[in-house]
């Protein structure tokens, strides 16, 4: 009778460390897949350049950018504001841009200081880190300073799902004067 109770009791030792040792591969197992479904967050939406000094009445074009170093993205959405009393668009252009279908052709309000867009990235899908969205070409009207923002936007994953791997959106900041480079801010080169 004793022997058969030290067969139990170390059956239940050894199911125990195997309990232990099912227990420590999950968390492991989920700490590992945590940290990748973080990283798979690593797309932003930018504006280039982000900054600059121009002359007023001087047009200049900033480009709309993606980067999704590590997911493949098959679409893209924004609005961006900008101050309709300190710049105008002039034009905009989808050349050389990765979008192949636009859902909502790129539309801007000189009135309203808007741009809307949203476009489809056909196969292969978009992997890298400068994809062309866009060009937007402004012209400053005023001895100032202006940002670019974007109020909203998405880009979605090449997963079947439609997830948005969006982790950060970068704005821009122009400044203008009678002649290039006048408006500095405070300690730019």
């Amino acid at each position: 009778m004793r022997e058969e109770t030290k067969k139990i009791s170390g059956r239940g030792n050894l199911s125990a460390s195997k309990l232990f040792i099912f227990v420590l591969i999950f968390f492991v197992f989920a700490l590992f897949n945590s940290f990748f479904v973080l990283t798979a967050r690593a797309a932003t939406i930018y504006l280039a350049p982000a900054t600059g000094d121009y002359k007023v009445g001087e047009i200049f074009s900033v480009g709309i950018y993606v980067s999704s170093p590590e997911q493949a993205m098959n679409a893209v959405a924004g609005s961006i504001l900008f101050p309709a009393e300190k710049l105008e668009i002039i034009s905009m252009s989808k050349d050389g841009s990765i979008v192949n279908i636009w859902i909502q052709e790129p539309a801007f309000s000189n009135s309203a200081g808007t741009i809307n867009l949203e476009g489809i990235v056909l196969n292969p899908r978009f992997i890298g880190s400068a994809g062309k969205v866009m060009t937007v070409n402004f012209k400053a009207k005023s001895t100032s300073r202006a940002e670019i923002n974007f109020s909203s936007s998405y880009l979605l994953a090449n997963d079947g799902q439609g997830t948005n791997i969006l982790s950060g959106a970068e704005n821009a900041i122009f400044d203008f004067g009678a002649t290039a480079g006048a408006h500095r801010r405070p300690g730019a080169a």
